[in-house]
């Protein structure tokens, strides 16, 4: 466990199904490279995506936190043109 500063975000989403979607295309990022200052859980909760951030300083916490609602963003763009249609 890393210790310092600690946040846990919790998205709701229109439905279960852009949850789940949004949980596959995020999670294989937490495990992916392992981060020396920041740790990331993700998990879901019927329409929840919970992401649970521990870093060693509230800089570490803040460049992961920025950079996970970054993709968080671009996956719901991507989601509401897909759906729109074009």
């Amino acid at each position: 466990m890393i210790k310092g500063a600690y946040a846990v975000l919790r998205i709701k989403y229109p439905s279960e199904m852009e949850a789940e979607a949004a949980y596959r295309a995020i999670h294989p990022e937490t495990k992916g490279i392992l981060r020396y200052r920041t740790k990331v859980n993700v998990s879901r909760s019927g329409e929840y995506l919970i992401l649970t951030f521990e870093a060693r300083d509230t800089t570490a916490l803040r460049a992961s936190i920025n950079s996970y609602l970054s993709w968080i963003t671009a996956l719901k763009n991507v989601y509401d043109l897909l759906k729109g249609g074009g």
